[in-house]
């Protein structure tokens, strides 16, 4: 059995490694095609080139190990079987699950230093490759400028249109300049035709426009503007970095973090959907017992209100505080008592029957002021006691039915985009087990197809592999936006193609695993 096994690893050794060399090559050659518009006239050092293709690898390396993993499979066992070696070892009373072990054994490991490797190195090389390719596209972005589309040049004040780009003469043709670093006045310049450049010191960034017209509004006077005609002008935007920056501080998204960082982000989403929940029930609560006060209307509450004709809140003048009301009528009761003689005397002491409330008040201070409604457990509050503050400050707001729609559509919503935060950064987090728990599949699947295939040769390696290749991604990036739309949890998303893939596997793994005698 250790030879066989040695024999087995033998075979495989070479053309794993060669599918992995080679298919990263391929990957790589795709990567420098998409990237090689916005590396060329950046006057770059071919280092830096170099060093964007080297952070491009392990992104690279993270999908082709997988396919490496079926490529070599089909190939070994197909021909194996073409020669017969399959059919002996059957012969010999060995099945071929016996044959796929030392695979499986190795996948296994693989799997899991891919994990790690996802989880540690793949993160920090996403960071490095995102921080240079955005110091790249600042470095010159008279070169990085898009056709038919507003580029922000001096970001929040300089931004430019152009219709058309000759990169090679740095020329543009029909450009909208929009100019908004004087803050009294913004300009529109309109050119037909304008030459690029840069400074001797690569800091200043130069036009020189020909036949267009500038238009200048004031802000102080929007209605009115200046409109001057040009054959020839030269306009130079100062402070125009032409070095190339590195931001190490950058944000980072979902793929530039590891397991640690994303459930962290994870948790912000629920505790943001918790908190839409919380404050959606206690305004719910605080309008009910708000429009349930009918001692005492919202609309007879002190303070002006703005209201048209057809009855939609236009505006609030001043918006009383709901507390010092309630705390204003209550002394007014007590200056009323005043006048009654003895009435402490006849009348039990109703506050020392009543519970403690402490300092947290779970009903609305109207319907407690009454005696209404009592203070709740703690561990049944509906929200901590600075939402339960927000909540009921948009209640004290309220006035008509569309209010309260749109407050309940907006709490909705804040509980829509945490759940989907917790989903985005889930799916992460299981992607860094799912791609690399794929090794293990396509053994199970790939060893019975090449084994009932044996005169397939490249041709089924090829086709097999392209197909079952885009058979898996495709699924993993349906279950992506299945979950990101809250169809169907992270987990399910992540692992059902594994699943059904390695499903498939054991299914033919069985048909073919019939030992001869």
């Amino acid at each position: 059995m250790r030879t066989l096994t040695r024999y087995i690893l033998r075979r495989h050794a070479g053309p794993f490694i060669f599918a992995v060399i080679g298919t990263t090559v391929l990957l790589l050659l795709d990567q420098v095609s998409k990237r090689f518009e916005r590396l060329i006239g950046k006057d770059l050092e071919s280092a830096v080139i170099a060093e964007v293709f080297v952070y491009s690898i392990p992104f690279i390396l993270a999908q082709t190990l997988p396919m490496a993993v079926l490529v070599a499979v089909l190939y070994v066992f197909s021909r194996m079987e073409g020669d017969f070696e399959i059919t002996a070892v059957k012969a010999s009373g060995i099945p071929l699950s016996r044959v796929m072990a030392p695979l499986l054994v190795c996948a296994v490991i693989l799997a899991g230093g891919m994990t790690w490797f996802n989880n540690t190195v793949l993160p920090q090389s996403n960071h490095h490759l995102q921080v240079l390719l955005t110091g790249i596209g600042r470095k010159k972005p008279t070169f990085n400028l898009r056709e038919h589309t507003i580029n922000e040049v001096l970001p929040s004040y300089v931004y430019v249109h152009p219709g058309m780009i000759d990169r090679e003469e740095s020329v543009v043709h029909d450009v909208a300049i929009y100019d908004e670093r004087n803050g009294q006045e913004s300009r529109s310049i309109y050119a037909t035709r304008g030459k690029m450049g840069f400074s001797e010191q690569g800091e200043d960034l130069y036009f020189d426009l020909e036949d267009g017209v500038v238009q200048v509004r004031m802000n102080e006077r929007p209605h009115a503007f200046r409109r001057i005609a040009f054959e020839r002008m030269l306009l130079k935007i100062p402070d125009v970095a032409n070095g190339l920056e590195r931001d190490t501080a950058a944000i980072r998204g979902d793929r530039e973090m590891n397991i640690a960082d994303m459930r962290v982000e994870a948790d912000r989403g629920a505790q943001m959907a918790d908190a839409a929940r919380s404050e959606s029930l206690v305004y719910a609560q605080a309008i009910t017992a708000m429009l349930l006060d009918f001692e005492q209307p919202l609309a007879d509450a002190p303070g002006p209100v703005v209201r048209p004709a057809g009855g939609t809140r236009t505006g609030v003048s001043e918006i009383p505080d709901l507390d010092d009301y309630m705390a204003g009528r209550l002394d007014d009761i007590a200056d009323r008592k005043d006048g009654i003689p003895d009435l402490e005397s006849d009348v039990p002491d109703w506050e020392a029957d009543l519970p403690d409330r402490g300092d947290d008040l779970s009903a609305t201070p109207g319907a407690l002021a009454r005696g209404e409604m009592g203070p709740e457990p703690a561990q049944e509050r509906a929200a901590p006691d600075s939402t339960t503050q927000v909540a009921e400050s948009a209640a004290r707001r309220f006035y008509s039915a569309s209010d309260a729609a749109n407050q309940f559509q907006s709490y909705a919503e804040r509980e829509v985009t945490g759940l989907r935060r917790i989903n985005q950064y889930w799916v992460e987090i299981h992607k860094k087990g799912t791609i690399p728990a794929a090794c293990i599949v396509f053994v199970l699947l790939g060893a019975p197809i090449a084994v009932r295939f044996p005169r397939g040769g490249v041709a089924l390696v090829v086709g097999v592999s392209l197909g079952i290749f885009g058979a898996y991604y495709v699924s993993l990036i349906g279950g992506e936006r299945l979950a990101d739309r809250l169809w169907i949890s992270p987990l399910w998303a992540m692992w059902a193609p594994n699943v059904i893939f390695g499903a498939a596997g054991l299914v033919a793994l069985a048909r073919s695993t019939k030992v001869m005698r």
